[in-house]
């Protein structure tokens, strides 16, 4: 681009000559970031790395299979994208699900060395770390001052939204590191200008395929958001469109073209590829969202958002709304700030949902957002994840307020200038505009930088900022528990069972295993013993997304007569002693499924009634350890 830029200290993504950028700020930023991190989990790192996962849901350990398949399919030859290891035999397409491709290659040597736990523990450990630098670095494009972009970083990074999904250890919603480095990217090409659009455009089209591979939604999400952003800087600035599209299609285009090359086939997967599903994940998806009350009661969600993301993700506080509001009156020419806000606002309308809500009580008024739900792939965003993005431009626009008003001055920009600058400034501009030395578009005005020569800033201004960010921050503490709750990892005699049917039979694949009780926590349980033990059995079951009737989106395997069996055990249900078509029908859909061994594990609500079951069905069982029976399925052919 060959346009100015947004009020910010840099005009340019490079270093001056002479004056190398200087990493400790990034580096400094991070430690005290960790030491937050490694407070809010001292549970976790009291029971010791891989002995632990985070409490309240079985998605931590949904997630630990994850983490662990990306490194056992790479190294033995399987796709990444596919596994039969659970719901076999037709298998999980893991695309469909929250896999997160790239986290699972990066942590892959601890994975290998330390076991799938430790690696989840660290990943949870760094996610809000890694978010918060990344908007950090962020922040640092548009504030002078290291602790204005250190507080806008915190309130992304450890804001609401983040910390209340970190609880149930989301790691494809809280690893958030990259969506702050695709704006910065965004702002280099299309707002401030780059020498560099080439390089800039190809960073900017892998973090988008980076992005992918940690959560697609997120992605969409970010897009989406740009795109609010976008529209916001063409209806207030539209003749800096023009401009701004004519230095930046270089970078724009390389974008793309990484994009496509990278991503054609995984999206292919997505959309069209084995044991896909159709339509949202959810009926109720447009539900999960917030309502008006809940960006200032820190426990007004609506129902069913607690439990998808542990917290009211989508609380602002009364006091950073304040500062915010105070802000936009005081420094109301900054355009840089009123396109943040009106981001922010925008972004908040989308987590809204389908409908309105004020308190508990839908109004029957239809929101934007409705249109969501009736976009192909966009149909399973949760509204209520926008909050992310809330969090990120309201961060921003707290440190751009926190770094004005540490050197408070009266607004300056001359009339006759105000037209060229599309989105306005606070210093003078310079009587002569740069140029990049290119003819490749049309030449406008470069934004100032702020005066390297200012007097500093008075004391009691400094305090009066850090007070303020204080003031808008503190409150984000008391919501939700800290350190976050944890569980230690059960490790029951079923690992040490499956392993000895391999060798038993001397199958050259891994046995077939059909486990009671058959729940989602219990079902999440046994792919964290499956990846422990290094994939030496396959599931039945499992706690992932898969196609059902119509291909529509279920969390749970097809009904036959031996889960229907589990069901009632579980209920208390279970009529004994079977009818002889039961047994019949029990017998038939193990040998139909090729299930080699049917595991009953102790101490579960109704295992004593399963395993009587499975004595009339199966016979005496073939071994017990530790409480847990195995039953072999006679006469089965793999």
């Amino acid at each position: 681009m060959r346009g100015p830029g947004l009020e910010g200290a840099r005009t340019s993504d490079a270093p001056r000559p002479g004056r190398p950028r200087r990493a400790w700020p990034s580096l400094s930023a991070f430690a005290v970031y960790l030491a937050i991190s490694t407070a809010a989990w001292w549970q976790l790192l009291a029971h010791g790395f891989g002995a632990a996962l985070p409490a309240g849901s079985a998605d931590p350990a949904q997630e630990v299979w994850f983490l662990a398949w990306v490194s056992h399919a790479l190294g033995a030859g399987l796709d990444p994208f596919f596994s039969h290891a659970v719901f076999a035999p037709s298998g999980v397409n893991l695309l469909d699900n929250t896999s997160m491709e790239l986290l699972g290659l990066l942590l892959a040597p601890v994975t290998v060395t330390a076991g799938p736990v430790a690696s989840f523990d660290v990943a949870v450990l760094l996610a809000p770390a890694l978010s918060a630098l990344g908007a950090f670095t962020l922040c640092r494009r548009h504030v002078t001052w290291l602790p204005a972009a250190f507080c806008g970083g915190l309130c992304y990074g450890f804001g609401p939204f983040l910390t209340g999904d970190l609880r149930y250890g989301h790691l494809d919603l809280t690893w958030l590191v990259l969506p702050p480095l695709i704006f910065w990217c965004l702002d280099a090409l299309l707002v401030r200008g780059t020498r560099r659009p080439v390089l800039t455009g190809a960073v900017l089209g892998i973090l988008v395929v980076a992005q992918f591979f940690v959560s697609t939604e997120m992605l969409a999400i970010t897009a989406l958001t740009a795109l609010l952003s976008a529209i916001v800087m063409s209806l207030g600035w539209p003749r800096s469109v023009v401009p701004s599209l004519a230095g930046a299609w270089r970078g724009l285009l390389i974008a793309t073209v990484i994009v496509a090359a990278a991503l054609a086939y995984p999206f292919w997967y997505v959309v069209a590829g084995p044991r896909h599903f159709v339509g949202p994940v959810w009926h109720h998806v447009g539900t999960i969202a917030a309502s008006l009350a809940a960006a200032v009661e820190p426990h007004a969600e609506l129902a069913g958002v607690a439990f998808i993301s542990g917290s009211n993700g989508s609380y602002l506080g009364i006091a950073l709304l304040a500062v915010l509001i105070a802000g936009a009156a005081a420094l109301w020419r900054s355009a840089l700030l009123r396109v943040l806000l009106l981001t922010a606002l925008a972004a908040y309308v989308a987590s809204l949902g389908y409908t309105l809500h004020v308190g508990h009580r839908a109004l029957g008024v239809t929101l934007p957002a409705a249109a969501l739900g009736h976009a192909p792939l966009l149909d399973s965003i949760v509204p209520e994840r926008f909050a992310a993005m809330v969090d990120l431009f309201c961060g921003l626009a707290l440190a751009v307020i926190a770094d004005h008003l540490r050197r408070w001055e009266r607004p300056r920009v001359h009339e006759e200038n105000a037209a060229a600058l599309p989105l306005g400034r606070w210093e003078r501009p310079r009587a002569q505009p740069e140029t990049d030395g290119a003819a490749d578009g049309p030449t406008v005005p470069r934004a100032p930088t702020h005066s390297t020569s200012a007097k500093p800033a008075a004391p009691l201004l400094v305090a009066l900022s850090l007070a303020v960010c204080a003031f808008a921050l503190v409150p984000f503490a008391a919501l939700g528990r800290r350190p976050y709750a944890v569980t230690a990892v059960r490790r029951p005699a079923v690992e040490h069972l499956a392993p000895a049917v391999a060798q038993d039979r001397g199958a050259r694949t891994a046995p077939l295993v059909a486990i009671y009780p058959a729940t989602p926590a219990w079902a999440a349980d046994e792919m964290v013993w499956q990846a422990e033990d290094g994939f030496s059995f396959s599931l039945a079951d499992g706690y992932a997304i898969v196609p059902g009737a119509g291909s529509h989106a279920v969390e749970s395997p097809p009904l036959d007569a031996l889960w229907l069996v589990f069901a009632a055990g579980s209920l208390h249900e279970l009529r004994l002693p079977l009818t002889r078509a039961t047994r019949a029908a029990v017998l038939a859909d193990l040998r139909a499924l090729g299930v080699d061994d049917v595991v009953v594990l102790g101490g579960a609500g109704g295992s004593r009634a399963v395993r009587r079951a499975l004595r009339e069905v199966l016979g005496p069982p073939a071994g017990e350890k530790g409480g847990a029976v195995r039953w072999r399925i006679r006469g089965t052919t793999r």
